[in-house]
């Protein structure tokens, strides 16, 4: 294989390695650098606070009278003396760190500069180096493919499994939807059970009314979801439960229609939702566990790919 291309590889490696190791030094520098501005803020105060507090004392004011009296005035200006000295101490330090993080990032920031083309350099010269390995054929070409090949297989996989987690949620937001509908007929319910009358038999009609319209978005939300699925390869120690996703308006307007001013209907509808509900949120949860899989899995191969390719 060439060695010139090989070379230019190995020196595009390098710039993608420094420029990451640059951007992690650039991004904990400027969050030192935020840290310093506010603690050389701190230090001013506290070092004006300080030379106040011995001026105080050594300009005669009553505080340095009263000490005076008492025989410990000297004691107390050396205490104030001391502090102060700390405090500039400090504050001259916290300043220097803060200069020379700030000149550091200049540095840093200017040679960044001569590294952020060598993602591009080295995918274009991977795709060379591919294209060249291909031509020669033997078993590097074969794996190459291979990998290629089942690559392709799980980005499509893990397309279908986003797709999928997508349609889910969109059901869940409905279901929940259905669920504050049902909820706040529930609340009328119990106020018409206490006497409420016409308001309050009107208010939950008009509530149920939105939970039959949502319901019958949900219905569609959830026969789309469970198309999706069809589409997704679902690993076979992962099981999702669908069985109520069919029926899902039929359970759920046999509660209401039974006895459509009851409370307790509206509870037995509230139970088909949740039931759905939990079926759905479990299949999304298994769905986003095979999505973290296929994406750990492409990661796996396009590292051997990669290496494949770069050491041929």
């Amino acid at each position: 294989m060439d060695s010139v291309i090989n070379d230019k590889i190995r020196l595009a490696q390098q710039g993608i390695a420094r420029l990451r190791k640059i951007d992690a030094m650039l991004q904990n520098l400027q969050k030192q650098q935020s840290q310093i501005n506010h603690k050389v803020a701190e230090l001013k105060a506290v070092l004006g606070k300080e030379n106040y507090d011995v001026a105080k004392i050594e300009d005669k004011s009553i505080t340095s009278i009263f000490y005076s009296l008492f025989g410990k005035l000297e004691e107390r200006v050396e205490k104030e003396r001391k502090e102060a000295l700390s405090a500039r101490l400090k504050y001259d330090q916290a300043v220097r760190d803060l200069e020379d993080i700030k000149c550091q990032i200049s540095k840093l920031s200017a040679e960044r500069q001569n590294y952020i083309n060598c993602q591009h350099d080295f995918d274009a010269l991977y795709v060379e180096k591919k294209e060249q390995i291909m031509k020669n054929g033997g078993k590097a070409a074969q794996r190459i493919l291979e990998l290629t090949n089942q690559i392709d297989s799980e980005k499509i996989n893990l397309k279908e499994i986003k797709e999928a987690i997508s349609a889910g949620r969109d059901a869940l937001d409905s279901l929940n939807r259905v669920q504050n509908s049902l909820s706040s007929a529930e609340g009328w319910g119990t106020w018409d059970l206490l006497g409420g009358g016409l308001i309050s038999d009107l208010a939950k009609h008009s509530h149920i009314d939105d939970a039959k319209t949502e319901t019958e978005n949900a219905q569609r939300l959830l026969r789309q979801f469970h198309a999706e699925l069809a589409d997704v390869r679902i690993n076979s120690d992962i099981r999702i439960e669908t069985d109520g996703f069919a029926k899902f308006a039929d359970f759920f307007f046999d509660g209401l229609i039974a006895d459509w001013f009851m409370q307790s209907k509206i509870n037995q509808s509230q139970e088909s939702v949740s039931h759905v509900q939990s079926q759905v949120h479990d299949a999304v949860h298994c769905l986003e566990s095979m999505e973290s899989q296929t994406n750990s899995s492409i990661g796996k191969l396009e590292v051997e790919l990669e290496s494949l390719i770069v050491t041929t």
